[in-house]
């Protein structure tokens, strides 16, 4: 069984240089600092996953100018994981052209302009970061939504030779259409290149992951707790007549319904003789503890079980790694999270 080792058991540094809203400067040099990497290492994780917003660094008014202000929080970033002896990949979590949350607006594909701006900023990474080693994965975008996957086969592609052309050891991330579903792999293409690795995402059961969530409507209506693992029937308000994949009436949504999810997932290791990489998985902070707890648990075996690497969402922001105080919440999550 391959592994991705050194990248099989991470922490998203999420909304600190990506999706930070009107936050700056004084947000980015205070949010994520060296001894935050310090102590990540300190719980056992080998890499962290650092998404990044073009817009740090690049004006839509003035494309190819790329500033430097904005750069030196990658810089340091990388700086700081090695420092800690650990590996990060660098997330394009919003490119020009596209983002996963802007629907209509994602010209990615359709505007040449777009695409050149794609392809320049990853060529221009190639270039400043082609001394790093494999300390340094690139992930050439975040949750694709497009109508099909034709366009994006055609542009990863592309985009991989050109930075290969430079830096041609540089192992390139590379995920599926629909928020990178696990389901959607079979429709990505597979490169003969070693160098060329492939990720997803998992959030499920989303009523469970994203529970009274506010920029979910269904889910901020429904408002009873969900706990984990839990029975179908107990939440037949939130699901009415539709019975996801994975689930049945009068079941229980429990580990044997997350590998059912995987499966996928494991049918493309068997098939293509490729290891992946779960990029983002994470529990909100509106559930409780102990159910984040069985969760983690279930994901993190699982995983193992098949050599999937992993880093959580987020090490900061969405699940409860740390509190509003940077605290760590519970040592079980840690343990958790952190286990390879």
């Amino acid at each position: 069984m391959k592994r991705l080792d050194g990248y099989m058991a991470g922490c998203n540094l999420g909304h600190w240089i990506s999706q930070y809203g009107r936050k700056g400067a004084e947000h980015h040099s205070t949010y994520i600092t060296a001894p935050d990497f310090t102590r990540m290492a300190s719980w056992g994780i080998d890499h962290v996953r650092l998404p990044v917003d073009y817009y740090l660094f690049e004006r839509d008014e003035e494309p190819g100018v790329y500033r430097e202000e904005g750069l030196a929080y990658i810089d340091s970033a990388i700086r700081w994981a090695k420092e800690a002896g650990l590996n990060l990949v660098l997330d394009l979590h919003h490119a020009p052209g596209f983002f996963f949350r802007n629907g209509a607006k994602n010209d990615l594909f359709t505007s040449p302009a777009s695409r050149k701006r794609f392809q320049d900023i990853w060529t221009f990474f190639a270039r400043r970061y082609a001394g790093e080693g494999d300390n340094l994965r690139f992930e050439l975008l975040n949750e694709l939504v497009w109508d099909d996957s034709g366009p994006w086969n055609e542009l990863w592609q592309d985009t991989a030779a050109r930075i290969h052309a430079i830096t041609p050891e540089r192992k390139i991330i590379v995920g599926p259409n629909r928020w990178n579903s696990v389901f959607e792999l079979k429709n990505l293409s597979v490169s003969p290149n070693p160098n060329i690795l492939y990720t997803f995402h998992m959030y499920e059961p989303f009523l469970f992951t994203h529970q009274r969530a506010s920029w979910v409507e269904q889910n901020r209506n429904y408002t009873k707790p969900v706990t984990y693992p839990f029975s179908f029937d107990d939440h037949r308000a939130y699901y009415g007549d539709t019975v996801p994949y994975g689930m049945e009436r009068g079941g229980t949504v429990d580990r044997d319904y997350l590998e059912k999810i995987l499966q996928p997932a494991v049918e493309f290791i068997e098939k293509n003789d490729r290891p992946l990489y779960l990029g983002e998985y994470g529990v909100i902070a509106n559930a409780d503890v102990d159910s984040m707890v069985n969760w983690y648990r279930d994901v993190a075996d699982l995983c193992l079980a098949h050599g999937i690497g992993r880093a959580v969402w987020s090490y900061r922001g969405f699940a409860k790694v740390t509190n509003e105080n940077n605290e760590i919440v519970d040592g079980r999550i840690i343990e958790a999270i952190a286990r390879k």
